[in-house]
């Protein structure tokens, strides 16, 4: 189906984040939060979503807000754009696989518009942010009309365009830690087609070295678009740990996490070549994060 006009809807622009979690929590599903917009307006004239009323955040004081205090935590409000984060060389030298994910979203027009909230909150398992940011461990900090709480990232997806926000919560910070001496941490994609489509497959892997003999003391390795939420391969993690990362344990690690991914055939992609590209793209991620790491 191709683009229509918007529908039509009503816009409201608070001013706190406790009005729009009571606008949210009063009209339910008839509502839609705006971040940058480059899911949601798409969506609308898609009429894949039909909101009646449009909640606009940007009068909302400090979901823009970014802040880095070393050796703790890289804080992220929801309407930092991802050309905030590219343009940022702090982020660039200490949360690579983070840069490297902003940077390959769409092209320069929608990384100034597409924020990193909206990313996340968006649900979609080819989320590029989700892959580096569930690699790094990020938390993050929502808040609704009943309190505010905090979880992993990692459990923030519950299924295709399905979060664990409830009925009149927002997000409103993404806490990333810093990551320990002799770590790296990449992100490598496959497109769809061109290099600026969402990724048919993504791969985030962040490994931590023992200081003395290069033992993987801690391995993480996140893969997108194989599953109906973003997934950690938790058996090619224990592949590598406590082990020397040499060839044949990348390869079978590389291999495990294949098996674990659990891919679909669509316009995208076909699942068998998913599956063999989570292989390729997982040897490529250990490999470059295993020389980060060793150069930290």
């Amino acid at each position: 189906m191709g683009l229509r006009q918007l529908p039509e809807f009503e816009y409201v622009a608070p001013k706190e984040v406790g009005e729009v979690c009571s606008l949210l929590q009063r009209h339910e599903t008839n509502a839609q939060v705006l971040a940058g917009g480059t899911d949601l307006l798409v969506s609308m004239k898609q009429r894949s979503r039909s909101p009646r009323y449009v909640i606009g955040l940007k009068q909302v004081p400090d979901l823009d807000r970014l802040s880095y205090q070393d050796k703790e935590a890289l804080r992220l409000g929801p309407l930092v754009t991802h050309q905030i984060l590219v343009e940022d060389p702090v982020i660039r030298k200490r949360f690579g696989g983070l840069w490297t994910a902003c940077s390959k979203i769409g092209t320069p027009q929608i990384r100034n518009m597409g924020t990193v909230g909206g990313n996340l909150c968006n649900g979609s398992p080819s989320a590029d942010c989700a892959p580096p940011l569930i690699a790094f461990q990020a938390v993050v900090k929502v808040i609704g009309v009943k309190g505010e709480r905090s979880l992993p990232l990692e459990e923030f997806f519950l299924g295709p365009g399905k979060t664990a926000l409830q009925a009149g919560e927002i997000l409103i910070e993404i806490v990333v830690p810093c990551p320990p001496s002799r770590s790296g941490l990449v992100y490598v994609k496959l497109p769809a087609r061109t290099a600026v489509d969402i990724a048919a497959v993504g791969v985030a892997a962040c490994i931590t070295l023992d200081g003395k003999n290069e033992v993987c003391r801690d391995v993480r390795i996140v893969m997108g678009a194989v599953a109906p939420t973003p997934i950690r391969s938790r058996k090619a993690e224990e592949i590598l740990k406590g082990q020397k990362a040499r060839d044949a344990v990348i390869q079978k690690a590389a291999q495990i996490a294949s098996e674990e991914a659990r891919p679909i055939s669509d316009v995208r992609s076909s699942a068998a070549y998913r599956k063999e590209m989570v292989s390729v793209l997982t040897k490529q991620a250990i490999e470059q994060a295993l020389a980060q790491a060793k150069s930290a």
